[in-house]
């Protein structure tokens, strides 16, 4: 028995329409199923990561998880990216679980979903898409509901084709001469262009907005950033360096740039006072769909521009030093390869002594810090008051960093 498709993907899929204002947000079905590819070249282990993930992007999103699935094949379909067979099986088991979404972990083209949902007959969502409706639902500010736009028209643009059933040509009345007119899709794509660089405008001048502001900052107070892997805790710090923020236990939970004012102590030459501006700025994730990197420039602008960066990472993660990886090529992809920076590795409370010696020689360098106990916060301060301003200390870089 088919189900029917819910309201909100016909909405997604009407870029379609068009709307000049922000796409609505989408109202997402109770329960899922997930499933993931895996290759000949790939390890259980990394796949059921990518998968729990993937679950917690699903809860973050409102979603409730009704079952998972490695889907073992040697090579990628072409039409449905997974086995015929192995979606039927799914889309059985998925059934049974009262699931009314298929999500799957691999990014998938338009023509894949379509003939995913024509095949099982369960709305399909992809990783991309499913990260896009969280940041849809999670935008606040002016600039962020522009970054989201600008990236889900940029990631519908290409899924266009077949999107509509009435591709009938345009036509005009009585006497209209010449040939056939526009089908209805070369209309959206000619329209989604065109709302792209509207958007594309916009985030311009808000960037100049941005940097005017920045220029009227006083240059003896420095600029931190917090950077790191989605929840891992960095609006927690910036809570307990500045006593402002709201941290939660959610992925994505900050997606608009927060900065607030921190006492670093006092000068011991001036004797004066010491400030900083810390930033708090939206988690990196892996496989982060590349319309949001280029959307979130300006945002993350706020990490290029800063004098140090603190990379906030959760030690009591298994997946700690791959966290690190996607933090370090993240932060060169976006131009901050070169920033001084220190690691943080927060919630230490969560692991065993025996870890921590383990994370000291892993990270001889890091402050290990909790910022719920407030432990390591003195040596975060000290650190930022002998670094900035001026030229970082020369150090060895760590591997999750070249």
């Amino acid at each position: 028995m088919m189900h029917r498709k819910p309201g909100w993907v016909h909405g997604l899929r009407r870029t379609r329409q068009l709307m000049v204002t922000s796409l609505p947000m989408p109202e997402l079905p109770a329960r899922c199923y997930l499933i993931a590819h895996q290759g000949p070249q790939d390890h259980d282990h990394d796949i059921e990561v990518h998968l729990t993930e993937l679950e917690e992007l699903a809860r973050a999103c409102d979603l409730e998880p009704a079952g998972r699935e490695r889907l073992k094949r040697a090579t990628i379909d072409s039409r449905t990216f997974y086995g015929k067979g192995q979606i039927e099986a799914v889309a059985a088991k998925a059934r049974n679980l009262g699931a009314t979404l298929l999500l799957c972990d691999n990014e998938l083209s338009g023509s894949q979903v379509r003939n995913l949902e024509k095949a099982t007959g369960f709305t399909c969502l992809d990783r991309t898409g499913l990260i896009l409706a969280i940041f849809e639902r999670r935008a606040q500010t002016r600039e962020a509901r522009a970054q989201v736009e600008l990236a889900r028209y940029e990631y519908e643009l290409p899924r266009l084709k077949g999107a509509w059933t009435h591709l009938e040509r345009q036509v005009g009345g009585v006497g209209v001469r010449g040939g056939a007119g526009e089908t209805q899709i070369e209309v959206d794509r000619r329209m989604t262009r065109l709302r792209i660089s509207q958007l594309k405008r916009e985030l311009e001048h808000l960037q100049r907005v941005r940097r005017t502001q920045g220029q009227g900052r006083s240059p003896k107070v420095p600029r931190i950033a917090l950077v790191g892997y989605t929840n891992a805790g960095k609006t927690s710090l910036l809570k307990a360096l500045t006593g402002e923020g709201e941290p939660r236990n959610l992925l994505f939970a900050t997606l608009d740039t927060t900065t607030r004012k921190a006492w670093l102590g006092v000068d011991e030459e001036t004797h004066e006072p010491r400030h900083a501006l810390v930033s708090d700025t939206v988690g990196f994730i892996r496989k982060l769909p590349h319309q949001l990197v280029a959307a979130f420039r300006s945002t993350l602008g706020e990490v290029r521009t800063a004098d140090a960066l603190l990379v906030v990472a959760d030690a009591s993660s298994p997946e700690l030093e791959d966290h690190l990886k996607v933090v370090g090529s993240t932060l060169k992809e976006i131009g901050c390869g070169d920033h001084p920076r220190l690691l943080v590795l927060n919630q230490v409370d969560r692991v065993t002594r025996p870890r921590r010696l383990d994370l000291k020689r892993a990270h001889p360098g890091a402050v290990q810090a909790c910022a719920l106990t407030r432990e390591g916060l003195e040596e975060v301060r000290e650190w930022l008051l002998e670094l900035v301003p001026g030229p970082p200390r020369p150090r060895e870089l760590e591997p999750w960093e070249i």
